[in-house]
């Protein structure tokens, strides 16, 4: 900006100095030229007395006023008959002038018998000369006087003149240069403070404040620069906390929130909504829906909402890399005070565990009634047989036998039930200490060791020397490997059961393994899932509930580890369990 003025000031400083030098110029021309005439004519009047007077002397001739006037004025002095004939001349030979009637000035005189001034080239002298020329009419002479003189010394002061006058111009010009730039300087500090504060604005920073002390229309508008920095720092300040606090919101919501415009473009999402449909790309702000997932169904229900402006509540299940999942999606039109439709919201919750715990709630119910009604129904069946009159010694033994092992069966499965509510009800494990697993383990081989011996199994050891202590309730670690030594034992024909313990990657590793029937692929995943048998038969017939493996999955949850199940048909099983050491 100053150096725009600074231009335009310099601009019209030049222009200036040209204007001011033109007139200079033709002013200081006229007037010298003006000046030299009429000190020619009054020269040439003199002359022509003083010829006049002389003429008088007789010892007087011409050439010799010519001679001695033309070194006191200083001028050429000639004079011309009528004729045209020079008959005197101060500087030059008048015998070897030509005839100088046809001269300009010495024709206008003659012709129009008054005083005449020219300037033009002389061939005689080669230079440019100011003629005066006056009739003359004498006794014995007519004619004309003229006087010559050189306009050099002319042209030389007229040039001095103007050459000062460009100086004092010039000196004028670069005073003026000065005083603008100053000016300038003076009325752009302000402005320039202005423009780095708008600059710091707009880059952010609105914590610094203007201070002009002057009283014009510049401090006025650095005073309500002033203002306007500080209402811009107090709404962005609220805005950034409304942006924060709506981004924590977003951000510490569980369900998926995305908001679309009226094209269909992505005006704001939560990170929760990128993991439910796994976007590769997270900037998605600005695009078309379609680009971040090309869900149809998700699309159906934000367009639905859109064209009939309802709130719209669907549920679908959508298929993702992490398998399928139940989502139930809410779109709701975002319509302004106008009336006027905006765009969408829409809210995607996850409610697949949901679904997947109603489903096992049900089946639980379904197979807690059958596992219970089977025993009963048992030992109805067999009590009325007996009333019916069934009541002799061997009958009657044999009944209430199997009367007995059907109400253990029930004890049993009333006892896991339990069991298993009560863990699923623990946040964390209680009566806990530091014990030895290798003893815990032992006491459990010697409980089971019958058992498998009856089978002839054989029940090995494999455990890492010197073992932390880990911190437990003995009582839940013993039911853990009870139950699985236990499963390994009833579906072990011949050969082993194996049990290691060991310390790997900063946590207890338990590993069972058998040599017996195996399971197939298809069934791992859901071993652990409350009343699932892999042959619902047999499972009965060697007395099992269908909940000891859940049983074994909670309490391996409960302290925080992971289980793993290796299998191959008629080679055996392998169980893996890893407990965290805790610090």
């Amino acid at each position: 900006m100053q150096r725009k003025l600074l231009t335009t000031y310099l601009i019209l400083i030049v222009v200036t100095m040209i204007i001011s030098s033109l007139l200079s110029w033709s002013r200081v021309n006229s007037y010298f030229y003006d000046r030299i005439n009429e000190e020619s004519e009054v020269r040439i009047t003199i002359l022509r007395d003083l010829l006049e007077v002389e003429l008088k002397n007789d010892n007087y001739t011409l050439d010799g006023f010519a001679s001695e006037y033309s070194k006191k004025f200083g001028a050429r002095i000639t004079i011309i008959d009528k004729s045209g004939l020079v008959i005197a001349e101060s500087d030059y030979d008048k015998t070897q002038m030509d005839d100088h009637k046809s001269r300009e000035e010495v024709a206008f005189a003659l012709e129009n018998d008054q005083m005449f001034s020219t300037i033009r080239y002389s061939n005689t002298l080669n230079t440019y000369l100011e003629y005066v020329v006056i009739p003359i009419h004498f006794d014995g002479l007519d004619g004309v006087l003229r006087s010559a003189k050189p306009v050099d010394e002319i042209k030389a002061l007229i040039n001095e003149t103007l050459q000062m006058i460009m100086i004092g111009i010039l000196i004028s010009a670069v005073i003026a240069f000065i005083v603008a730039y100053l000016i300038t300087r003076r009325l752009m500090k302000p402005v320039n403070e202005l423009t780095v504060m708008a600059r710091k604005i707009a880059d952010g920073d609105y914590d610094n404040k203007i201070y002009i002390d002057q009283k014009d229309e510049i401090g006025d508008l650095a005073k309500a620069f002033n203002v306007m920095a500080y209402n811009l720092r107090l709404n962005m300040w609220e805005l950034e906390t409304k942006n924060n606090e709506l981004e924590s919101i977003l951000t510490s919501m569980s369900n998926g929130i995305i908001v679309v415009d009226a094209d269909y473009k992505i005006t704001l999402f939560n990170k929760m909504f990128i993991e439910l449909f796994n976007v590769e790309d997270s900037d998605i702000k600005g695009k078309l829906f379609y680009e971040a997932t090309r869900n149809l169904i998700i699309f159906q229900v934000l367009e639905s909402s859109y064209e009939n402006r309802e709130n719209v509540v669907k549920e679908a299940k959508i298929t993702t890399p992490d398998g399928d999942k139940v989502y139930l999606l809410f779109a709701s039109p975002i319509i302004n005070t106008r009336d006027k439709i905006r765009g969408t919201l829409l809210v995607v919750q996850d409610v697949t565990k949901i679904r997947k715990l109603e489903s096992i709630r049900s089946d639980f119910v379904s197979n807690v009634t059958h596992e219970l009604k089977t025993p009963l129904t048992s030992i109805r069946g067999f009590v009325e047989t007996l009333k019916s009159g069934a009541l002799n010694e061997d009958v009657g033994i044999k009944f209430l036998d199997i009367i007995d092992i059907e109400a253990e069966r029930l004890e049993l499965l009333i006892n896991d039930i339990l069991i298993l509510s009560e863990i699923e009800s623990l946040m964390g494990d209680q009566n806990q200490g530091n014990y030895d697993l290798i003893a815990l383990s032992t006491e459990v081989v010697e409980l089971l060791k019958p058992k498998a011996e009856k089978k002839g199994l054989k029940i090995m050891t494999d455990y890492q020397e010197q073992l932390p202590l880990f911190e437990c309730n003995p009582h839940r670690i013993k039911q853990l490997l009870i139950n699985l030594m236990d499963n390994a034992v009833k579906y072990t024909e011949e050969g082993s059961v194996t049990i290691r313990l060991r310390i790997e990657y900063m946590g207890y590793i338990i590993e069972i393994e058998d040599t017996g029937i195996g399971v197939e692929k298809a069934h791992i995943p859901r071993l652990f899932e409350r009343f699932y048998r892999v042959d619902g038969g047999r499972s009965r017939k060697m007395g099992g509930t269908g909940l000891g493996l859940s049983i074994v999955k909670h309490i391996v949850e409960l302290y925080n580890g992971s289980i793993r199940v290796t299998s191959e048909i008629n080679k055996g099983t392998k169980i893996t369990i890893r407990l965290p050491i805790k610090d």
